[in-house]
């Protein structure tokens, strides 16, 4: 192949003189040698290489010049491409291989004809400039191509790999200066390297497919900058040895300062893949001359990545995210839909106590989708008719899109759907379930490390209760968690009882949370992730609050109406310093852009939320209670608060009538009995006439943990991440 590469080329120069002219100039173009970043680098004098000004786009066939050839070559899934003679030579034999269409530029699918590309062209080094790092022609995609050993970071890639090969992959101990091993995908290795500059990544590998996916698992650790569709790097790729060779360099800036500096602090280099691989193409000869080392390692580490993006980018290649398992809806029958399979919709139904699919019987029954330890994974499935906001006033049913692997489940006559995905995964869905994704930086990341705190503590709940030995009585935990939460204490001497229930993690044993308020609202993929979003999970992965290197129970709510309430007003008899009872000034807002930014359109729907007041005629509250609380009090004869927690919240209530009298709490169950849906908290003042009740009230949730209005309004007041969390729970540290 490379013989006819030779002979096309030779075969295009001799009808095209202006062009052949510029490759014997580069024969005795000058060249001199300087030292950067511990290798040895060319700067080439090129004038020719001053950008063509033409019309129209010289990448596409209506605009080529006359006499200008081609030679076909077909990559992967019907792309064509057209191999070009580059009509602004660097090196000999500089080819540009141009799609036949006008698409921009972009690696994204296309990296797989690079690689049959490099196999095509044993001798030539394939090079790419992404939009935005050194292409002079971004709206039409292609690569470039040289002979192999012209470019210092190719035939350094090319020694060490080779010797890595020998090694049986593993990094020689004589190298371990020079490179280290970031990871591998199935045969194919990630290889970050040392000098030169920063953001240098080698990779190899046995197949084509290996080598793509580690590539784009690079490129998607990668930042992104805003309205780009890819980050910025430069890339070669080389068949050497039966594998494959690639150098990637990772950079944050387009052009360097002095691109566009004025007088002496000027110089015309707009780097593309063969100056980031020390190849360094000067086409000014003025600039040629006075360049020094100095001068070029500072426009270097200026396009380059910073020390800080380089530390973030190799995080992202080698951190990890647990799994966790969501229940998200349960019923006789549930649709679903396997994205990638191309089924459709599908059944599963609950038969003989099985999972009835496609009419055979299963115990469990799963569709796997593998959740990337260190990204976000896009959506693998749809569940039909999900409901969301349980006995809430905004309740509702939606279908959603999920990431992660989707099981069914047998439980209690139903067949369970069960979301097994990656806690991070997970964030990203609850974040923006829980709030708008324009919301402040500050305050989505605050809520990522308490959503990743109560979360983590919940995982670690069940598998304390997993390894916890069984009281005598019982067979099982959830044998014991229903008579405890069914017990009713009756007190002697007449028709006075007590509902004492309380909900949390130990109502879930089949798996880790649910997807509703009960545990932090979850609804997958299904409203649009903001890359505000993204950007708070990716920059607190892993990062949790604990207190005395415990983890924290990090609660949160919509809004405290002013005073926040201590665990036990809602919860079991327990509580922990890190929630105390304390003032918070920030909550009282009508301010609609933060509110905007907190609560989802259905959560606007509310406006009172801060204080509130309901009113009842008395009789349909007598018949609510009765309905609610499954008591027939008869008439209403009064409300009597029998305890309060720290910011006023009822943690007993005794409803007395006239026909039975009971008590009930906590705080959760008294806002059921006393509204269709959950009354907005369990903070409030009782006026009663004949005729009517009045609750008049405070705060729009529990009150335990983090205010999300509150810490909304901190954070437009540029109060930080931690310092939100210190506010809310102070005491604790921040822990990876």
């Amino acid at each position: 192949m490379a013989i006819d590469i030779d002979k096309f080329v030779h075969d295009q120069l001799s009808v095209w003189p202006s062009v052949a002219a510029k490759y014997r100039a580069l024969k005795s173009a000058q060249t001199r040698q300087m030292t950067i970043g511990g290798i040895l680098v060319t700067l080439q004098s090129n004038p020719g290489r001053m950008p063509i000004i033409d019309h129209g786009c010289p990448l596409c066939e209506e605009n080529y010049l006359e006499h200008q050839h081609f030679l076909p070559f077909e990559g992967r899934k019907g792309r064509r491409y057209r191999v070009l003679v580059n009509r602004a030579p660097i090196f000999p034999n500089h080819l540009v291989i141009t799609r036949d269409i006008h698409v921009p530029q972009t690696i994204w699918h296309r990296y797989p004809d690079m690689l049959d590309l490099a196999v095509q062209f044993p001798d030539y080094v394939i090079f790419y400039n992404s939009p935005y790092c050194g292409t002079t022609v971004p709206g039409h995609a292609h690569f470039q191509a040289c002979p192999k050993g012209y470019m210092p970071l190719e035939r350094i890639a090319g020694r060490l790999l080779h010797n890595i090969a020998l090694n049986g992959g593993e990094v020689p101990e004589s190298l371990a200066g020079n490179i280290s091993f970031i990871d591998s995908v199935r045969d194919a290795q990630l290889f970050h390297y040392r000098h030169f500059t920063r953001g240098v990544f080698l990779l190899r590998a046995e197949t084509a497919k290996s080598m793509a996916k580690m590539f784009y698992r690079l490129l998607d650790c990668c930042d992104l900058a805003e309205g780009e569709t890819e980050p910025r790097f430069n890339a070669l790729t080389f068949f050497s040895e039966g594998e494959y060779r690639a150098v990637v360099t990772c950079r944050s800036v387009h052009r360097p300062h002095h691109f566009y500096a004025e007088g002496e602090e000027h110089f015309a280099l707009s780097p593309g893949a063969a100056d980031m691989a020390g190849f360094f193409v000067i086409p000014e000869v003025s600039d040629y001359e006075r360049l020094t080392p100095a001068i070029l390692t500072d426009i270097l580490q200026e396009i380059s990545l910073s020390e800080k993006q380089e530390e973030r980018l190799l995080w992202r290649l080698v951190r990890t995210q647990p799994k966790i398992e969501v229940g998200i809806l349960s019923g006789p029958e549930i649709a679903f839909e396997i994205i990638s399979d191309g089924a459709g919709p599908q059944r599963v139904s609950y038969r003989e106590g099985k999972i009835d699919y496609n009419g055979t019987l299963y115990d469990e029954l799963v569709f796997e989708a593998p959740t990337i330890s260190t990204l976000f994974a896009e959506p693998s499935f749809i569940l039909y008719g999900v409901t969301i906001g349980v006995d809430f006033h905004w309740q509702r049913r939606q279908d959603q899109q999920f990431a992660g692997t989707l099981k069914f489940i047998v439980d209690e006559g139903k067949v369970v759907a069960v979301n097994v995905i990656g806690v991070e995964d997970y964030l990203l869905s609850v974040i923006s379930s829980e709030m708008k994704a324009t919301a402040a930086p500050e305050f989505l990341k605050a809520h990522a490390v308490i959503s990743r705190s109560w979360v983590m503590a919940q995982i670690a709940h069940r598998e304390a209760r997993r390894k916890a030995p069984m009281p005598f009585d019982f067979d099982n935990v959830p044998s014991l968690v229903t008579w405890l939460d069914t017990t009713r204490r009756t007190e002697p001497g007449g028709p006075v009882g007590e509902i004492l229930k309380w909900f949390d993690h130990d109502d879930h044993h089949r798996f880790d949370v649910c997807a509703d308020d009960h545990c932090q609202r979850y609804q997958g993929l299904t409203l649009a992730v903001g890359e505000k979003v993204r950007a708070a999970i990716d920059e607190t992965w892993g990062l949790v609050l604990r207190y005395d290197g415990e983890l924290v129970d990090a609660r949160f709510y919509k809004c405290c109406g002013g005073r926040t309430e201590q665990f036990s007003t809602a919860w079991a008899d327990v509580d922990y310093p890190y929630l105390p009872v304390h003032d918070d000034p920030w909550c009282d807002t009508h301010d609609k852009e933060i509110l905007g930014q907190v609560l989802n359109d259905y959560d606007l729907e509310t406006e009172d939320f801060h204080d509130w007041t309901v009113r009842y005629r008395r009789a349909d509250l007598a018949a609510l209670i009765a309905r609610r609380s499954g008591v027939d009090i008869g008439d209403l004869v009064a409300l009597e608060p029998l305890e309060r927690g720290g910011s006023g919240r009822i943690r007993k209530l005794r409803v007395v009538g006239s026909k039975a009298t009971f008590t009930v709490g906590k705080e959760l169950m008294i806002r059921r009995i006393l509204s269709e849906s959950h009354l907005y908290s369990s903070w409030f003042d009782v006026e009663m006439t004949a005729d009517e009740v009045v609750l008049r009230g405070h705060g729009w949730g529990h009150g335990v943990g983090l205010c999300q209005i509150g810490a909304a309004v901190m954070a437009a007041h540029g109060k930080t991440f931690e310092e939100i969390l210190s506010f809310y729970y102070p005491g604790t540290t921040l822990e990876r």
